[in-house]
């Protein structure tokens, strides 16, 4: 993966970190970032870790508790005027399904990066276009935009209340 790719990655996964401890510090809500399933075969002697491996899929990216529910939300940044339909995986898709079908609350946050915007789109609101591209037309239509604002967050939790 290029670095400018990776970067673009960095940047959204930044801001949410930033937004979920504000929200943590704020005793607004609590969410946390889920964390690859990695097992490491090796240890040199100078203690570094090596050959690691992912033993398992993991679900999505974020996973907290707002007012007594269940949230559960993946993040996903495009350089594109879409979201390539391989940005988000069968088994996320499944996984955000569940947590949508049992009372909890799921859904994206996307990062549209040619037109520096963030948008909030509920899964129920996207599940019918996830298995296909989908233009940045329907995320706008479907979705909500979130401003990054002081001190470097964007604050989703109105969409969510």
């Amino acid at each position: 993966m290029n670095t400018y790719l990776k970067n673009r990655g960095m940047l959204l996964e930044t801001i949410i970190n930033k937004t979920i401890d504000y929200y943590e510090r704020n005793k607004i809500a609590y969410i946390e970032k889920k964390m690859l399933p990695v097992k490491f075969k090796k240890v040199n002697e100078k203690g570094e870790l090596s050959e690691a491996r992912i033993y398992n899929k993991s679900t999505v990216d974020y996973i907290g508790c707002f007012k007594g529910n269940f949230v559960a939300f993946e993040a996903k940044s495009t350089n594109e005027k879409y979201l390539p339909k391989n940005n988000i995986k069968k088994h996320q898709v499944k996984y955000l399904e569940k947590i949508n079908n049992n009372g909890g609350i799921s859904f994206l946050i996307i990062f549209f990066s040619i037109f520096d915007e963030f948008y909030f789109v509920k899964y129920e609101n996207i599940r019918d276009f996830l298995n296909k591209k989908i233009s940045y037309e329907i995320i706008k239509k479907q979705g909500i935009n979130l401003e990054l604002s002081f001190p470097g967050i964007i604050d989703f939790i109105p969409c969510i209340s």
